[in-house]
């Protein structure tokens, strides 16, 4: 055997472990998304329609820590916007052909011992966002979510002229959710 032919196995034999140690720790390193969120409610409307209360972080989520192709840990702020989303019962997104008139007459929220805050009054949609400018008559500041919290969402609307009213209350929660570090890698 040349010398020519051991260096060129020894190099082979370097890339295929370097390879897999690479591909060991890719399988092995995660990431860790956490948030605060009130949870998510439905109420029945008719037997074609439902009401969803959401909520969702109101900025991005700042990285806590990280170790370069080991672990990374990021955290949304602790404060939530809301979303209220008229839906055909059944389905998760996309247009509700059900609806043939809608008005929410209010949509408001609070805590124990505060006054009610309105994000919505007299609303000509089924579907609405908190803190996105299509969707703001005015700027709403975000609400705080600390775990352990609750908070009473209520509302008020006419949906194809028959009137609607509920309200709920939302605890909030924590949410952690743990991912190959490579997904994170490849958005």
């Amino acid at each position: 055997m040349s010398l020519v032919q051991i260096q060129s196995q020894n190099t082979d034999l370097l890339i295929r472990l370097f390879l897999l140690t690479l591909l060991a720790v890719s399988m092995t390193s995660c990431a860790r998304f956490s948030k605060f969120e009130y949870a998510e409610h439905v109420f029945a409307l008719d037997e074609e329609n439902e009401l969803v209360i959401s909520t969702f972080p109101s900025w991005f989520p700042e990285t806590q820590t990280h170790i370069p192709f080991i672990f990374k840990s990021s955290q949304a702020p602790q404060s939530v916007y809301f979303q209220f989303y008229v839906r055909a019962t059944g389905t998760v997104a996309g247009p509700n052909p059900n609806i043939e008139s809608i008005i929410v007459r209010n949509f408001s929220y609070e805590f124990p011992g505060q006054k009610p805050v309105v994000l919505i009054k007299d609303y000509k949609e089924g579907f609405w966002q908190q803190g996105q400018q299509a969707y703001d008559s005015e700027q709403l500041e975000p609400v705080l979510c600390y775990k352990g919290w609750l908070v009473l969402v209520k509302y008020v609307l006419v949906l194809n002229g028959e009137i609607f009213q509920g309200e709920q209350e939302l605890p909030a929660q924590r949410v952690v959710k743990t991912y190959p570090l490579i997904y994170d890698t490849l958005r």
